[in-house]
């Protein structure tokens, strides 16, 4: 485990030397509203963790030793903290003198929260394969064109594991290799924000398309789209270890439109995004 990091607080307010309240405050009518003092406790944390300056792993100090920082009473430390665990940022040890292990976020967050939002909003399977169709095939291009071609191993394991799933005609786990082809890819964007947008998208579909093998009428067109899905991710895996970026990016951008047209054929366009796996 990591040494334990010692939160850096403001010094600006008298009252409470070690948390400012002006940062955030904003005019309602005649009146100002002073964000919660829990809040802006857990706004500098925040601020830590996405300085770098609080790490995934590393250990808060002590309860007792947190509130002689910031200056403030056990209760808005606790709801503080409570609000950080609710975003996931920290994991509460047990125990007034366990501190709390920081948490840094990740895409499998993102995609809890953004398909909450997505599902709720009726987003359907057509409308996120029309924005990942924007997104994967520049990026099959930028892999293609990339120099170091050690991430390729990882783009072969999935292909291999495909292969040996439909071997056994095993389509749940193809279609799980499929969808983790897509996140690898993703992974290796080595572009933070292009990694958020395809890698949330790609974990939703993850989430999405094993239900189609559920519903009967739809299996049969599943299983073929999946053995069609193998193929092609075999294809471009070719075109990437090629270098040969132009071709890989018309290619992939074909496979996605030939996805559309799939979900359309069958259906499948207008069924909404279900809400996220509570396990990831």
């Amino acid at each position: 485990m990591r040494n334990k990091k010692t939160p850096t607080p403001s010094t600006t307010r008298s009252e409470s030397p070690s948390v400012a309240p002006t940062t955030r405050a904003t005019q309602v009518g005649s009146g100002i509203v002073t964000p919660k003092l829990a809040h802006l406790v857990a706004d500098r944390l925040r601020e830590q963790v996405a300085a770098g300056d609080l790490r995934n792993g590393d250990t808060l100090p002590p309860e007792a030793e947190l509130l002689r920082q910031f200056n403030v009473s056990r209760p808005i430390m606790r709801e503080a903290l409570r609000v950080l665990e609710a975003e996931n940022l920290i994991q509460l040890g047990r125990g007034a003198r366990a501190g709390a292990t920081v948490l840094t976020p990740t895409i499998n967050t993102a995609s809890r929260y953004g398909g909450l939002y997505l599902a709720t909003q009726g987003t359907t399977l057509g409308e996120i394969n029309q924005v990942r169709m924007l997104l994967e095939p520049p990026l099959a291009a930028l892999l293609a064109q990339r120099t170091n071609k050690g991430f390729l191993a990882d783009l072969e394991s999935c292909v291999t594991t495909q292969r040996e799933a439909l071997a056994r005609q095993d389509h749940a786990a193809a279609i799980a290799a499929v969808n983790e082809f897509h996140q690898q890819m993703v992974k290796h964007s080595e572009n933070s924000a292009l990694n958020l947008l395809a890698g949330m998208l790609s974990d939703i579909s993850a989430g999405a398309y094993p239900r189609l093998l559920l519903s009967r009428p739809n299996q049969r067109a599943v299983w073929a789209r999946t053995e069609e899905s193998c193929a092609a991710h075999a294809q471009l895996l070719k075109l990437i270890s090629a270098g040969k970026a132009a071709q890989a990016e018309t290619f992939w951008r074909k496979y996605m439109q030939e996805t559309a047209e799939y979900l359309i054929d069958n259906s499948l366009a207008n069924l909404p995004v279900g809400l996220p796996r509570s396990n990831t």
